[in-house]
């Protein structure tokens, strides 16, 4: 092989964030990996001139540095180099994540016997794996492979592409080598759930990726509790997507070095007590996320539990997803501290009454999200959030929203004023309001009466600047405007810009300012219309 590449040394290695960039997808034949090769490390030095020619080899110059760098033949790289350049995936590393690139590093076997050697010397290190999804033959695979790590996919929680009875057949060809397999993934049918179910069960030790899915749980009967065997010592990533599995908290004790747990869409019949999951929570000492949501408000515990006395710290949480009943999420967090937290979302189930102690004193306790400077508040047609986050750049970025899913607006609003009024310490600082509708209001609005809109303002008493959007400012100016008959400086008492995105005709506030004209008083600025809201620095 006569091919040339710059030869580099230890502290000339190429970044492989800037070189995998640069890839696309090629289907190689030994030339054309060998010229890859080439072409991609040559690329690594744009400004590279050949300086002169000789029997060894050529020079190459670099004019921004100053640095000569010799180039050799291909074929006599050391094997540590080669090793290099096959780990930084130049040949096969694609923008479509990593089911593509284990496609294709069988492609380098095929260039030379040295090659091939070097590749099936090093799976460790270069991270081969057999794919096994849909259309693969994976017994013939299996047989003519060496014994490499085996990662099962069928199925997406985002699309519904069930497996064929003929894909089946090969998920259980490839179930055969429990010892190697390190990722499963299956979009369940319900032939393909019972034939699990019903699986003889052995250990999986070196299993780090276990995904079912499924897109209507209601089919499925309870998935036995006997599901691994209780033995994936090194699992990191589990997923269930429908799957009704109530034992779930019992197999999670032996599963310590989780990272990821999502356990999504859960089903009535795979109820599980918020006491046995924080238990099961306890020893993780390695969880980054956690992503609890129930398909159903018909799953709340029977009674409320007392707080106890001892709370569980997951240290490394830092990503926290809820959807479900309040009752559940206060019992809950009422047993976990959390104090790395910096994404926390939270959907409660619709219901009359909130009552959420614990939520407040959990968001208290966690550094990241106690002390936000900016919330909004978005009006949607089928349900109301608020988001509380702080600048960006800041040395503690925090990220907390709550939905409540809740058609009629006076009901949004008042559900909005419960919430916050019951975390009142938790806006002490906020600084910036927005208040968003995304859609017109239906019909008139006037039974929506000032009160529910100033019980709303309440918390707010640090908040400098307000921003309301389209629809709601004939609502918020006439609150305001009734406030001005009252002690009107404990109505956003801070405030000093007020910006509605309707006009002034629509949403007149002068009795309110004029009302707030004191001595000792800065002026409140009253703006209308459109605006980038840059312009005054705010909401950037």
């Amino acid at each position: 092989m006569s091919t040339y590449v710059p030869s580099m040394n230890s502290q000339q290695s190429p970044n492989p964030n800037r070189a995998t960039s640069r890839v696309r997808v090629l289907k190689l034949s030994p030339t054309g990996a060998i010229s890859r090769v080439n072409g991609i490390i040559r690329g690594l030095f744009s400004k590279v001139k050949k300086k002169q020619t000789d029997g060894r080899g050529s020079i190459l110059h670099d004019n921004s540095t100053g640095k000569d760098y010799k180039c050799v033949p291909i074929n006599s790289l050391p094997d540590d180099v080669l090793l290099e350049i096959f780990n930084y995936r130049l040949l096969f590393a694609v923008p479509y994540g990593p089911k593509d690139d284990m496609l294709k590093w069988h492609r380098l076997t095929r260039v030379c016997k040295r090659w091939r050697y070097l590749i099936f010397a090093s799976p460790r290190r270069l991270d081969l794996q057999l794919l096994c999804t849909y259309g693969t033959p994976v017994r013939r695979a299996l047989d003519c492979w060496p014994a490499l790590p085996i990662r099962i996919q069928y199925g997406e929680v985002s699309e519904f592409n069930p497996p064929t009875l003929k894909d089946e057949d090969n998920i259980f060809a490839a179930l055969e080598h429990p010892v190697r397999t390190y990722e499963i993934q299956l979009s369940l049918t319900k032939s393909l759930f019972d034939k699990l179910a019903a699986l003889k069960q052995q250990p999986f030790p070196v299993l780090e990726h276990f995904s079912l899915i499924s897109h209507d749980g209601g089919e499925l009967s309870v998935l036995p509790s006997t599901i691994l065997c209780e033995s994936a010592p090194r699992l990191r990533v589990l997923l269930f997507n429908g799957i009704p599995f109530p034992m779930l908290p019992k197999f999670l004790l032996s599963t310590k070095d989780l990272v990821d747990l999502r356990l999504e869409n859960i089903p009535s019949a795979g109820y599980f007590s918020p006491e046995s999951l924080v238990t099961s929570l306890s020893g993780m000492t390695q969880l980054k996320m956690l992503y609890i949501d129930f398909a159903s408000p018909s799953s709340r515990p029977n009674q409320r539990s007392l707080p106890p006395l001892r709370r569980s710290v997951l240290s490394t949480l830092t990503q926290f997803i809820f959807r479900g009943t309040s009752e559940y999420l206060e019992d809950v967090v009422a047993g976990i501290d959390a104090p790395a937290l910096g994404y926390f979302h939270v959907k409660l189930f619709n219901q009359l009454i909130f009552d959420v102690p614990q939520l407040y004193q959990f968001i208290s306790r966690t550094e990241n999200l106690r002390v936000p400077s900016r919330a909004r508040l978005d009006s949607f047609e089928n349900g109301v959030s608020i988001t509380l986050v702080q600048p960006v750049g800041t040395d503690t970025p925090g990220h907390l929203s709550l939905w409540i899913p809740c058609k009629p607006f006076d009901w949004q609003v008042s559900s909005l004023a419960e919430i916050c009024n019951q975390c009142s310490t938790l806006f002490s600082r906020v600084e910036q309001l927005k208040i968003i509708r995304h859609f017109p209001l239906p019909g008139r609005q006037e039974e929506i009466g000032a009160t529910e809109w100033l019980e709303l303002f309440r918390p707010f008493t640090t908040v400098s600047n307000l921003y309301v959007s389209d629809y709601l400012g004939p609502l918020v100016a006439h609150a305001l405007e009734d406030a001005a008959d009252g002690p009107v400086m404990e109505v956003l008492p801070a405030l000093r810009l007020l910006r509605f995105r309707d006009s002034r005709e629509s949403a007149p506030v002068e009795k309110f300012v004029t009302a707030r004209q004191l001595p000792d008083q800065p002026t409140l600025d009253v703006r209308y219309g459109y605006l980038p809201l840059w312009k005054y620095g705010i909401f950037q």
